[in-house]
């Protein structure tokens, strides 16, 4: 996948020497870049400048205006964002009008609703769409999804909620796995009720399946491993296991994120499996030091468990490549990576994230109780199975690390790199940057591991080389840490990759 620079930056190139038909395309895909990066006011001018809001005939072109109003009005609030409904309406309708698209059609409706239009007026304009919408069903299965779930868009706009939901189980029966177009749709109609003031609970049925963030203690298993570790008995294992499965279904759990120790980690990821969830995997250091570190020791069969979990794990992260471990506070920080993670995945699917625990429920700073800790802090649900037997006391583990954390921010050419204490402190200043002379200039931020006697890699300077104007890039260390600490901010939206595979996200501030 294409950064979004690199995306921009093709899209600019191949302007050159293209034709009309060409040249219009590019530049839909250049805005659509800068869109996608959250670079709005950056989009938005380059919009007009390309004098995309004067193409006519072309629903993608014509539309793009919308969702750049749109996603304004996302973010703003009061007679602001009434007004950028409005614009977004006239920019969906002017598309409508001239290309007949359901897609622009349903959208002009709903934002006219929200911009203050008479819901009479909206009711036209929704029965308008429904007669134009595609009868057949040879069509693939996602178009057939967008297909009833504009028709249940536009029978919500009707009040007619019978009919409404009918439509909204065939959309989701057609493409039954696209959570993410789940989550849009459902985000649309849930706008719709906060301005009616309405409480949809009919949309419950239909909300995408939680993210977990999983932990718990090691052991090994009786005969198996050495008396001298924690062991339990095969029939608590069952016991275990069964309670985790019964847990994974009760709650409505589709996504799990955490680390593959031996015990608790690796039956939860088994568990999660076999439901037919997402797994998602890491582990504070290379797999295979952290096996001989936290799998082998614990018995031979668990290395096989661990093997085959990292087979079927949808992606598998670590957090530092370096090798000096065992270190509590790689692992602290491996823990905010899953955190993070899992609460970044219910946020774009607009759903809750939660965690599940095998705990004994003793306190400590590290281990499943320091992740226990942290987790309660963000006040989200916590789902703990207990362990069979109370320890005496958390185990004693060295606060001492080889390593320090480092909040790095590079702004271009603008300014010597800068270091804070907080992510929060960092993303302050990125945004004060981004005013007056200095709003289109490109920024990042990164959050790593560094050896105590070492020195912080460039990322933050590629981030910054790699950002569209006006946008601010991340690492996913640091998208993950502000998404365990201040979701109710910011979110981070996933844009791609650098050359070297670093994934990349974008800082949105919510309104």
């Amino acid at each position: 996948m294409l950064s979004p620079l690199a995306s921009y930056e093709a899209a600019i190139a191949a302007l050159t020497g293209a034709n009309d038909a060409e040249g219009l395309e590019r530049k839909h895909k250049a805005v659509l870049a800068l869109t996608r990066s959250n670079s709005l006011d950056f989009a938005l001018h380059e919009y007009h400048r390309y004098g995309l809001d004067k193409v006519r005939h072309h629903e993608d072109v014509m539309a793009l205006g919308g969702r750049l109003y749109k996603d304004l009005y996302r973010s703003s609030s009061g007679q602001a964002a009434r007004d950028f409904a409005l614009q977004s309406a006239e920019q969906y309708e002017a598309a409508f009008k001239d290309t007949e698209g359901y897609y622009s059609g349903i959208n002009a409706a709903t934002m006219f609703l929200l911009g203050g239009v008479p819901e009479d007026m909206v009711k036209t304009r929704a029965e308008s769409v429904i007669k134009i919408l595609p009868q057949t069903e040879d069509l693939d299965r996602e178009t057939l999804y967008y297909v009833e779930a504009t028709r249940a868009e536009a029978f919500v706009l009707l009040e007619d909620y019978a009919n409404a939901q009918h439509a909204l189980r065939r959309a989701w029966d057609h493409d039954p796995l696209n959570f993410i177009a789940h989550a849009s749709t459902l985000k649309q109609f849930r706008m719709i009720a906060a301005h009616r003031g309405q409480d949809f609970d009919w949309l419950d049925e239909y909300t995408p399946p939680m993210s977990v963030h999983y932990a718990g203690h090691l052991f090994g298993v009786l005969g198996e491993a050495e008396l001298s570790i924690p062991v339990l008995a095969p029939a608590d294992l069952d016991t275990l296991k069964s309670e985790i499965s019964n847990t994974i279904q009760q709650e409505d759990i589709g996504f799990g994120y955490g680390a593959l120790a031996a015990g608790s980690d690796i039956l939860i990821a088994e568990a999660l499996l076999e439901e037919g969830c997402q797994l998602h995997v890491a582990l504070p250091v290379p797999a295979d030091i952290f096996v001989e570190g936290s799998v082998r020791p614990f018995g031979e069969s668990w290395v096989e468990r661990f093997e085959a979990c990292m087979a079927q794990a949808q992606s598998v992260r670590i957090a530092t490549q370096h090798k000096d471990w065992p270190d509590a506070y790689v692992d602290k920080v491996a823990g905010v990576l899953s955190m993070g993670e899992a609460i970044r995945q219910a946020q774009t699917l607009s759903v809750d994230a939660g965690q599940l625990l095998i705990w004994d429920r003793n306190e400590g700073p590290f281990g499943t109780s320091g992740d226990a800790q942290k987790w309660q802090e963000s006040g989200r649900a916590q789902f703990v199975i207990d362990y069979p037997y109370k320890r005496q006391s958390a185990p004693h583990v060295s606060e001492e690390s080889g390593f320090r954390s480092v909040i790095d921010l590079s702004q271009s050419s603008q300014s010597p790199n800068a270091e804070f204490e907080t992510i929060l402190a960092a993303i302050e200043t990125a945004l004060a940057a981004r005013k007056g002379e200095n709003a289109d200039i490109g920024q990042g931020i990164d959050f790593e591991l560094v050896p105590h006697d070492g020195q912080p890699s460039d990322l933050s300077d590629r981030l910054s080389d790699a950002a569209v104007p006006g946008s601010i890039l991340m690492s996913e260390f640091a998208a993950n840490a502000v998404m365990l600490d201040h979701y109710d901010q910011y979110a981070t939206d996933f844009l791609g990759a650098l050359d070297d595979g670093e994934r990349i996200f974008a800082l949105r501030e919510l309104g």
